[in-house]
């Protein structure tokens, strides 16, 4: 009986023993442990001298090179709708097992390619056809009234040269009455003196005399016919002159009236609706007899130029800076299923931002031979910028404290935890420009020569570094 108790009591102070042996870690111990395990390592690095690759990926929308909405300058009617030659060779194509294109819709419409100069449409304004017949008309009137004018100046030259010559006959009038003159005055004197001598009778000093004063009366005769030729010359002469003037007013009027003609041919000009470029028709908004009035506001056609496309993106202000015009841009699609990239260039930016949004329009052109690109389109573009060396640290060593970006220095064993201003930087590493460290104003430069301590997620300030 004692044997049992003592191996009773035996067994019972074993018990315990064996039960503490197989018993398990405190959970407490066991988190520590496990955290220890799964902790971020600490590794202590020195700022390197690196340029920075930064992509921006955003999307676009594919838009028409440009489109314009075709107007009528004119009101009028509608007097045809011109055809489409690719439809008018395919409705030539037709055979009664396969019709290709119905035969009722020939004529320009949505989706004909057009080319440059192509007539669309033409209007029919007869006013405006009778009106340019008269100015027609009126041209060839001043036409005729030049001849006319140039007809009677040569008659007036002619006046002029029978006039000159009026004058001298007339002087060659005055000559002969001034030797008559002169002989009678010679005459008369020697009478004179032969009645003066006795020798002489007064009957024959009287005829001379008379002989004398009738050649002097013939001579005034002549002057006075001199001056009467030489005012007829000076009439014939404003009458050329006139006639000359009004050469010049007929040819006046002629380009008047050519004006007047061209004016209306340019107007007429106007009944001919044509494509502005080569394209797309994308909008007809008349049909044949329609009445257009010149003041609605209504788009006859609307063309789009589809060779090349713009790519149209908005860049975020942030990355508004990394655009500059001639960088690559690698463009995707989405074409008939499928998802082909397209290598562009970035031609223009808008240069300011846009208001609301904050963003800065930038596009791309891209070649469309093909038609394949369609306006309205979803891209997607992606533009990679280099960014100049700078001072870097991996990317996981920034943190941030409030708002402000923060690394932790190395000093004396310890994190000291300063303030840092960023650049640039990617996925992997990020730029310094310089830090502060706390309870100092200035900002220090990065140099190169600091020990930065990561992950920042990982430290505190004042955390010892082994």
């Amino acid at each position: 009986m004692r044997r049992d108790i003592l191996l009773l009591g035996a067994a019972l102070v074993t018990f315990p023993l064996v039960i503490g042996c197989n018993r398990k870690p405190a959970p407490a111990a066991a988190a520590a442990a496990a955290a220890a395990a799964t902790a971020p390592q600490i590794v202590v690095v020195k700022p390197e001298l690196r340029p920075v690759k930064r992509e921006v990926e955003q999307p676009g929308t594919i838009q028409a090179f440009e489109e314009t909405a075709l107007h009528a300058k004119l009101t009028g009617f509608v007097e045809s709708i011109e055809d489409d030659p690719k439809k008018v060779g395919l409705i030539a194509k037709n055979t009664p097992e396969k019709v290709v294109w119905p035969e009722h819709d020939h004529a320009i419409d949505i989706g004909s390619s057009v080319k440059k100069n192509q007539v669309l449409a033409r209007l029919l304004i007869p006013e405006l056809i009778e009106e340019q017949k008269q100015k027609e008309a009126l041209v060839r009137q001043a036409e005729s009234e030049v001849i006319q004018a140039q007809r009677a100046h040569a008659a007036m030259v002619a006046g002029v040269a029978a006039a000159n010559a009026a004058v001298a006959e007339a002087d060659a009038g005055v000559d002969r009455t001034l030797a008559l003159v002169e002989s009678w005055q010679k005459e008369m004197e020697r009478v004179t003196k032969l009645v003066t001598g006795g020798v002489g009778d007064r009957q024959t000093r009287d005829e001379t005399q008379n002989q004398l004063k009738a050649a002097e009366a013939t001579m005034k005769g002549a002057n006075a016919r001199v001056l009467s030729m030489k005012a007829a010359v000076t009439k014939a002469e404003a009458d050329r002159d006139k006639a000359a003037a009004d050469i010049d007013a007929a040819k006046a009027r002629i380009d008047v009236a050519k004006a007047e003609a061209g004016r209306l041919k340019e107007l007429l000009a106007y009944t001919e609706i044509k494509a502005p470029f080569d394209g797309i028709v994308t909008r007809r908004g008349v049909n044949t007899r329609d009445l257009v009035n010149a003041t609605e506001k209504v788009a006859l056609f609307s063309v789009a130029r589809i060779d090349p496309v713009r790519v149209v993106v908005q860049v975020p202000e942030a990355d508004a800076g990394l655009v500059a015009i001639g960088q690559s841009v690698r463009i995707t699609l989405q074409t008939g299923g499928q998802t082909p990239s397209e290598t562009g260039k970035v031609i223009r930016t808008s240069w300011s931002l846009e208001p609301g949004s904050r963003t800065l329009r930038t596009e791309i052109d891209l070649p469309n031979g093909k038609g394949l690109i369609r306006p309205g389109m979803y891209a997607y573009a992606k533009l990679t910028a280099e960014l100049p060396a700078a001072w870097s640290v991996p990317t996981a060593a920034i943190g941030k404290v409030n708002d402000d970006s923060v690394i932790y220095l190395v000093e004396g064993g310890k994190a000291v935890r300063v303030r840092v201003e960023l650049l640039r930087g990617d996925s992997q590493f990020t730029q310094l420009r310089r830090y502060k460290k706390q309870g100092v104003s200035d900002w220090t430069e990065v140099t190169g020569t600091e020990a930065v301590a990561s992950p920042a997620a990982a430290l505190s300030d004042g955390q010892a570094i082994p």
